[in-house]
């Protein structure tokens, strides 16, 4: 377990900057443009950073001002996003499939000043509605493809002509971007995370630079990265599972950030890529899976006969792996045959035999998918938060995978439950206020959500909207009163009815 406990003490473009002075020629980021897969380094990424800042601040951009962004995952995205950060602007993500009329209410909402768009297809939507938004100053885009009609309005601007106002700004003034991103702090705002509006119009959560980078030091607590590692980008950065993997594990690991071409391709540049650690929604991998079926079905009948034979083997091994239970000798072995003769080379086809982990979240998973995956190698598992905590407060550990529940709290942070069921988490990574609203945590700043359990005798928690069941391991005492209690990582303690668990609070949903 590395000790970067120091990187909270940096803002997202400091740190970016301490990275460039760690390991200038490491690749940070790479994107694939027709069929070429091009890199950029730590240093190449602060270049185009301060390219966009400054040029972001020739156009009237300060502190305080707010950039939305509409567009697929591309390199650009990130430097519209830290280069407001780093002159002391705040970035939103919008989902790209967001039609224009809520498009104008998010942005009269979060008081935007300038827009990125990727294509031309977000940016008539941002044109459609352009008589609703007066405070825009200027629309970027980066993809020029049918842009030449637009040229003759200055509303819009290309970003290599913002890279050029950036560079004469800062060939003007050249220790000025420096002393901008050294007026940083790490608890100042830095972005706006849409809520999914399941109640009305999205809330901008205010996210602080403190609030990602914790979480992405935490993570790896639990689970260590090495700057060598590969991720592939392929979540809506609008969604607060991409900006924590972008913003925050990036940036505290040193990792990789690979960016498909396409949504269409994803998968597919995926297999090129072969990434160490994977994130996604329970479609993907149910996909997969399917992907994998299709592969078998149309297989020579003795594959199908090996495959289905070790597979029963590899659920068997699986249920060992995922207890930390001691594998018996024989099973061992026959597992270890069946991944070097048939799933090692067909979990390589996929490109996931490089894969260490995989996380998946934000809905239900059923638990012969986990036991699927485990069976032929890939390490699946769960996690659970909300965007108010910066997307994770629970996940899997390895040894310790219960299909059931979503694992332990992350370190540092802090499980309560209300007196009437919901559940509240306290971490560094809860953040407090939505745009344009007071305060919304909890006393002594816990953070509720969506969730709420009730007990029953075998011990499962009942929700308004899904089951929540709260396994907890160690002590189970008969004890009268319903009042819950709480504590930090595995010294969590909930009494509910008749029953106190301690030790360790695991939430899951079902």
């Amino acid at each position: 377990m590395s000790n970067n406990e120091h990187l909270l003490n940096f803002s997202i473009p400091q740190l970016l900057r301490w990275r460039v002075a760690e390991s200038p020629k490491r690749t940070a980021l790479r994107e694939k443009d027709y069929g070429i897969w091009n890199a950029y380094t730590w240093e190449e990424y602060y270049t185009y950073v301060r390219k966009t800042g400054m040029g972001l601040r020739a156009l009237g951009l300060g502190k305080g001002d707010t950039i939305a962004i509409i567009a697929d995952n591309i390199p650009e995205l990130l430097f519209v996003a830290i280069g407001g950060h780093a002159i002391g602007a705040i970035s939103a993500g919008i989902y790209q499939t967001t039609m224009p009329a809520e498009i104008a209410q998010i942005i009269q909402y979060l008081k935007i000043s300038v827009v990125f768009c990727d294509n031309q297809e977000q940016v008539d939507k941002v044109l459609e509605v352009r008589d609703q938004i007066p405070h825009v100053k200027k629309v970027i885009f980066e993809d020029d493809r049918g842009m030449r009609d637009y040229m003759s309005d200055d509303w819009f601007i290309n970003i290599r002509d913002l890279f050029e106002m950036g560079d004469a700004a800062h060939a003007k003034d050249p220790d000025l971007f420096e002393s901008l991103v050294d007026q940083g702090k790490p608890d100042d705002v830095c972005h706006l995370c849409l809520t999914s509006g399941t109640t009305g119009l999205p809330k901008g959560t205010m996210m602080t630079h403190k609030n990602y980078i914790n979480m992405g030091v935490r993570i790896t607590q639990v689970d260590t990265l090495e700057e060598t590692d590969e991720y592939v980008s392929f979540l809506p950065f609008a969604w607060i599972g991409e900006q924590m993997n972008s913003f925050g594990v990036a940036m505290a690991t040193g990792i990789t950030i690979n960016f498909p071409e396409s949504v269409e391709t994803a998968m597919s540049d995926l297999k090129e890529i072969g990434p160490h650690f994977m994130f996604g929604a329970p479609r993907i991998y149910e996909g997969i899976r399917s992907e994998i079926w299709l592969k078998i079905d149309q297989s020579y009948w003795f594959n199908k006969l090996m495959y289905n034979y070790f597979i029963r083997i590899g659920i068997t091994a699986a249920g060992y792996r995922m207890t930390g239970k001691s594998m018996p000798a024989m099973l061992r072995f026959k597992a270890w045959l069946g991944k070097q003769i048939i799933f090692r080379p067909l979990v390589n086809q996929l490109g996931l035999l490089r894969l260490r982990r995989a996380y998946t979240g934000g809905a239900a998973l059923g638990p012969e998918l986990f036991t699927f995956y485990q069976a032929i190698g890939v390490n699946l598992k769960q996690i659970y938060g909300q965007t108010e905590i910066t997307g994770i407060a629970y996940m899997h550990r390895d040894g310790d995978i219960r299909p059931e529940t979503v694992g332990k709290p992350l370190p540092g942070t802090e499980c309560k439950i209300a007196d009437d069921g919901e559940i509240l988490s306290r971490s560094p990574q809860v953040q407090s206020l939505y745009q344009g609203s007071r305060d919304f945590r909890q006393p002594k700043g816990f953070c509720g959500g969506p969730d709420q359990h009730r007990s029953h005798c075998d011990g499962k928690m009942g929700r308004r909207q899904r089951i929540v069941l709260f396994h907890l391991h160690g002590s189970v005492q008969e004890k009268r009163g319903g009042r819950p209690d709480y504590g930090t990582g595995d010294r969590c303690q909930f009494q509910s009815g008749k029953r106190t668990f301690q030790n360790q609070a695991v939430c899951a949903a079902l």
